[in-house]
C-alpha cells in the first residue's frame, strides 16, 4: 500500500473503534431492561403506577423501533458521524431529564421520547459505521461483537438496575448513561465517517409511512402478551371477535406494504 493511503479496520485502533461503537449498541439496549426489576420502586418515587412504568418502558421501544428507518435515512443526508453525535446529545439530554424527573409525564418525555429519538438516530449510524471502518474480511466479526453487546446489555440490564436502586437511586442508572454518553461523544472523532450519500434528500411521504407502519406493528407485537395475539385473553379488548393485536399487525403490515411500494 502507498504512503497516505490506509485500509478501514486495518489502522491501529480498529478495536477502539469496535469498543466504542459496541459501547453505543449496549447503551441503546440497556434501557428496555434496565428498569425491570425497579418498577415498583421508580413508581413509588415519582406517584404513578406499575402500569405508568411499563408503559414507558413499552414506549421507549416503540419511538426507537418506528423511527428506525427514518433515523437511517437522516444519517445518509447528514453522514453517519453527525447523525451519532446528534442522536447523543437527544439521548444525553433524555437521560439528564429521566434522572431528574418528579412525575411520569416528565419520565415519559425524556425516557420514552427523547432517548427513543436518540437511539433511532444512533443504531443506524452503528451499522453503517462498521461498515466505513472494517474491511469486508472483518465485518461479520465486528457486527457480531456489536450483537453480542447487545445481548449483554439485555441481560445485565436487571442486574445493573436492581444493584444501583438497592444500594443507591435508580436515577443514578440514568445519570452514569449520560456519562457514557459523553465518553462516547468525545471518542467519536477517532471513528472514520460514512459520508453522506449523493443527492440524498428527505422523502416526507416515506417517512410518515414507515413511522405509521412501524408503530402499529411494534405497539402489536408489544401488547400481545397482555392482549393476546389473536384470541383476546379474559379481560382484555376484543375488535370483531379477535384481540385487537392480529389487527395491529396486518394494518402495520398493509401500511409498511404501501411504503415498500412508495
Amino acid at each position: 500500500m502507498t504512503s497516505g493511503t490506509s485500509s478501514p479496520g486495518r489502522v491501529a485502533g480498529s478495536g477502539f473503534v469496535l469498543g466504542v461503537l459496541a459501547s453505543g449498541q449496549f447503551l441503546m439496549t440497556l434501557d428496555s431492561s434496565v428498569m425491570n426489576v425497579s418498577i415498583r420502586q421508580v413508581a413509588a418515587d415519582i406517584g404513578t403506577t406499575v402500569t405508568g412504568i411499563q408503559t414507558a418502558i413499552t414506549l421507549y421501544t416503540l419511538v426507537m423501533a418506528s423511527l428506525m428507518i427514518t433515523g437511517g435515512k437522516i444519517g445518509a443526508i447528514l453522514g453517519r458521524r453527525r447523525a451519532f453525535s446528534i442522536g447523543l446529545v437527544i439521548y444525553g439530554a433524555g437521560s439528564l431529564t429521566t434522572a431528574v424527573s418528579p412525575n411520569l409525564g416528565v419520565l415519559l418525555a425524556g425516557w420514552s421520547v427523547l432517548e427513543g429519538i436518540g437511539a433511532a438516530l444512533i443504531m443506524p449510524a452503528i451499522v453503517a459505521l462498521v461498515a466505513g471502518n472494517f474491511p469486508a474480511e472483518r465485518r461479520s466479526a465486528a457486527y457480531g461483537m456489536i450483537a453480542a453487546a447487545g445481548a449483554i446489555a439485555v441481560a445485565a440490564g436487571p442486574l445493573i438496575g436492581g444493584a444501583v436502586t438497592t444500594f443507591a437511586s435508580w436515577r443514578w442508572v440514568f445519570v452514569g448513561e449520560a456519562v457514557i454518553v459523553i465518553g462516547i461523544f468525545a471518542a467519536l472523532r477517532k471513528i472514520q465517517d460514512t459520508p453522506p450519500a449523493v443527492r440524498a434528500r428527505f422523502d416526507l411521504i416515506g417517512a410518515l409511512l414507515s413511522v405509521a407502519g412501524l408503530s402499529l406493528l411494534v405497539f402489536g407485537v408489544l401488547k400481545s402478551g397482555t392482549w393476546g395475539f389473536v384470541k383476546a385473553k379474559p379481560g382484555g379488548p376484543e375488535l370483531l371477535g379477535t384481540s385487537p393485536v392480529v389487527w395491529l399487525v396486518i394494518g402495520g403490515l398493509l401500511v409498511i406494504y404501501g411504503f415498500f411500494l412508495w
